[in-house]
């Protein structure tokens, strides 16, 4: 039977609303993002990732920061093009590579707040791209609906949000593999080269963000697999696919080597590989989780991390959605790449990466706010359903909002909020060194002398930002009766604090400013 015409435009009509409303709610996240861009100060990694990408553009030369591919920090560098910033090249600090006193020099030698500003602002547009990309996804699976309520999700993420603004590779990371999977999806059945192509384009841009990209050719080889094995003629369907990966694997190479901006060979990412971790000796490293420090951590660190900082919200859709594939897909290609990404990243990220965060597993939000969305449809034809759905939402907003502009060290409501952060989770789960400048703020307001600063690490600059106290390390910290004054302690360092000195256990904070802890004593 043929729908009435006016059938067809109420639906159009319906489509482009919930179209414009997920542009909207995706244009919120960026808002969000821009207007805590003044409040935050240099997270450790960020200086040496935004001048590593400013040198490659100027020099061509890529000494600095070979634990990580190029294009990430390429595309936050590009705006300094314009600012031209001084670069020395001559230190011997720069001769031998070594990346955290050129970054430091580099960026507090000019305008550090200018360039952290505009560097951000472009990995803010590369989160953004994975907000739009989620939408997309929901609503080709579930419906325009779903889409627009995907992105929602998405762009009230605490964890996003806290990521998506830092000029780092986890973001970038995690919006390109998500749009590698969407378009190998898109493919359907029968992959041509022009879509294998653009699969090809957006998996080498995956690659080059971070390595652990690296790992993402073996999910996608994988899902083509089980494609050629669901067709009648598996035969053909097998060489068609192989057909599919090479261009592939020629496209992935080609971008590899556009990242390194064709002026060193491909090889060099591989080559570069090896230096993953060569900051920090993984085998010395003692993982925290749950107030215990534990050299070789545990296999179920990032289950506990992504319990604990998960939005309440997102736990409860993911349940209502596992609940309801008891009546089956409804979208079977489409959710097998779904749940197969959620459980490749959960599996490798556990196995492999160092326990240093949450931002490792960012890659699995998204996905997991498109097939949360399956349920939109159903939940939205009944009034309880649809409130659900708008409790649910709404949740999700006010967590990111009440988090503002401090949401790194988010932690959901079972897990105790903030302040019970560092009881549970260390390093930048709850610090990375972003809350100096509101610290300085913080101190000016209330007038405070006698201040004792601990900060996230050593590479921070807490001076640059009118921090001109004692600075003193945790371990100078521990097995002593602190002097009378105002300590402010980085959340990630008293984590440690607590683990190896019992009296610590006992201190109270008198007040939380973002990642850090104010004592009295």
């Amino acid at each position: 039977m043929k729908q009435r015409p006016s059938s067809l435009a109420s639906r159009k009509k319906s489509a482009n609303f919930w179209t414009i409303s997920g542009a909207a709610v995706v244009f919120l996240f960026c808002l969000q993002a821009l207007f805590a861009l003044p409040r935050l100060s240099a997270t450790t990694d960020e200086p040496v990732h935004l001048t590593a990408g400013y040198s490659y553009w100027q020099t061509r030369d890529f000494r600095l920061n070979p634990e990580h591919p190029p294009l990430a920090k390429l595309i936050a560098a590009l705006p300094l093009l314009v600012f031209k910033p001084k670069l020395d090249t001559t230190s011997n600090d720069w001769n031998s590579g070594a990346e955290y006193p050129v970054a430091f020099s580099f960026l507090y030698s000019n305008d550090a707040d200018r360039l952290l500003f505009w560097g951000r602002v472009m990995m803010i547009a590369v989160a953004a791209l994975g907000g739009l990309i989620t939408f997309c996804w929901a609503r080709d699976l579930f419906g325009p609906m779903s889409g627009a309520f995907a992105a929602g999700l998405y762009s009230f993420c605490p964890n996003l949000l806290a990521h998506g603004m830092l000029i780092t590779t986890d973001v970038p990371l995690s919006t390109f593999s998500v749009l590698t999977l969407y378009l190998f999806w898109r493919q359907g059945n029968r992959p041509t080269w022009r879509s294998s192509l653009l699969v090809s384009l957006a998996l080498g841009a995956a690659m080059t963000s971070k390595y652990s990209g690296g790992l993402l050719p073996i999910l996608i080889a994988g899902l083509a697999g089980v494609r050629a094995f669901r067709q009648k003629d598996r035969r053909a369907a097998l060489i068609t696919e192989i057909k599919s990966l090479a261009t592939m694997a020629a496209g992935s190479l080609f971008v590899i080597w556009a990242a390194y901006l064709f002026s060193a060979s491909p090889l060099l990412y591989f080559k570069n590989s090896a230096f993953v971790n060569a900051n920090h000796d993984p085998n010395n490293y003692e993982s925290y989780l749950l107030g215990e420090l534990k050299p070789g951590g545990w296999w179920y660190y990032f289950l506990v991390a992504f319990a604990a900082k998960a939005t309440l919200p997102m736990l409860i859709l993911l349940l209502l959605a596992a609940l309801q594939t008891f009546s089956g897909f409804s979208q079977w290609w489409g959710e097998i790449v779904l749940l197969s990404g959620i459980a490749f990243y959960f599996v490798a990220i556990s196995a492999g990466a160092d326990e240093l965060g949450i931002r490792y597993l960012l890659q699995v939000f998204p996905l997991i706010y498109i097939w949360s969305s399956r349920i939109v449809t159903a939940y939205s034809r009944k009034t309880a359903g649809a409130l659900v759905l708008i409790i649910l939402l709404g949740w999700q907003m006010w967590a990111a909002v009440s988090s503002f502009p401090d949401y790194i060290p988010y932690f959901n409501e079972l897990a105790g909020g903030p302040k019970a952060g560092s009881d549970i989770l260390d390093d930048s789960n709850v610090d990375w060194g972003e809350s100096l400048k509101e610290t300085a703020m913080y101190v000016q307001q209330k007038g405070l002398g006698n201040v004792v600063l601990c900060p996230f690490s050593e590479l921070e600059n807490p001076r640059y930002y009118g921090l001109a106290f004692s600075i003193r390390g945790p371990k100078e910290l521990v097995f002593n009766t602190p002097s009378p004054g105002t300590y402010i302690i980085s959340a990630h360092n008293l984590a440690w604090m607590k683990a190896v000195d019992p009296l610590w256990r006992r201190h109270q904070p008198v007040d939380r400013i973002g990642g850090m802890l104010v004592f009295k004593f």
